[in-house]
């Protein structure tokens, strides 16, 4: 079976689109849920753990504050690049 261009890059455009408005529903829940801002086992005087990445060309540029968020972050960023090849060479390849 050839995988044509325009059939990926229309479901990839699909598929961002689903996780974006996912992702939005998710907040929105998780808002709802904790409308007043505490959580269950949150101190409300203990450090908030927060990091990400960033990925400008080549370069990604990682932070936060906490050695296991940032693992996660560098797992995840590691997944969403390998998937992002396959998708560019999987068309090239003409399989």
């Amino acid at each position: 079976m050839i995988i044509n261009t325009i059939d990926v890059l229309t479901m990839s455009i699909l598929a961002a689109f689903i996780l974006a408005v996912v992702g939005i529903i998710l907040m929105i829940l998780d808002s709802a849920r904790h409308g007043d801002g505490k959580r269950e086992n949150d101190d409300s005087e203990g450090e908030k753990k927060y990091g990400g990445v960033v990925i400008i060309g080549p370069v990604p540029i990682i932070f936060g504050n906490d050695s296991s968020i940032i693992k996660w972050a560098i797992a995840l960023t590691i997944v969403v690049v390998v998937i992002f090849i396959l998708l560019v060479i999987i068309p090239l390849m003409g399989v």
